[in-house]
């Protein structure tokens, strides 16, 4: 499988799921459990859990299937480390992005993509993951059951991410999915597990440093 499916899987997870600044700056009024459930996660520095990502390609009728672990720190750290079905990784502290994905087969030599994460822009989905549901009225809100909502933003301030629908676990206020469907049909869907809100993160898991086995494009 190539490195280039890779970085497209995460485009669908985290180059679509841009928002704008201006998305952010006037509070608005959200449901009662969200409410809680923000209240909750921001004691916390962060998070960390482990993941199930499946992407529905809606032009290949492909399902791709990806297990992990990620961790996000507030406001816009992010480490995510896919283990299954290959290994690769994505971190950014907030400045810089890298992509890294190890050799595929011995002998071979790692890559990892370097942008500034300006180009990358990671702020909706990070804010969802991490508990926060002020999105300025850019993004409307309405409840479908009791735990679970659905966000629309307007466009030009979520890429190409048409709703996102949050599902909360009523007894321990956490976000257990997030349902991503995107202008082009595409969805992809997001399971976590595991789920430990974090007083500290340390600083040094959204940096990377490749090794010397490593190219490195920067862009």
């Amino acid at each position: 499988m190539s490195r280039a499916w890779f970085l497209s899987s995460f485009s669908s997870l985290v180059l679509l799921t841009s928002v704008t600044a201006n998305a952010l700056s006037v509070p608005v009024a959200i449901p009662p459990l969200l409410a809680k459930v923000q209240a909750e996660y921001k004691k916390s520095a962060g998070l960390e859990a482990t993941f199930n990502q499946l992407i529905d390609v809606k032009s290949t009728r492909q399902v791709k299937k990806a297990q992990g672990k990620i961790w996000i720190k507030r406001p816009n750290k992010l480490r995510w480390e896919t283990i299954n079905p290959d290994p690769n990784i994505l971190v950014s502290d907030g400045k810089t992005f890298w992509f890294y994905s190890p050799p595929f087969e011995k002998g071979e030599r790692g890559q990892v993509i370097i942008k500034k994460t300006a180009q990358v822009q990671t702020q909706f989905l990070n804010m969802l993951l991490s508990g926060s549901f002020e999105f300025g009225g850019k993004t409307t809100i309405v409840e479908k059951t009791k735990n679970s909502f659905i966000l629309t933003p307007k466009n030009g301030t979520a890429g190409d991410v048409k709703t996102a629908e949050v599902v909360i676990n009523e007894a321990s206020h956490k976000i257990e999915e997030v349902i991503l469907t995107h202008t082009s049909g595409n969805k992809t869907d997001i399971k976590l597990q595991e789920i430990k809100l974090q007083p500290k993160l340390d600083d040094k898991m959204f940096q990377f440093r490749p090794d010397k086995n490593t190219d490195r494009i920067v862009e």
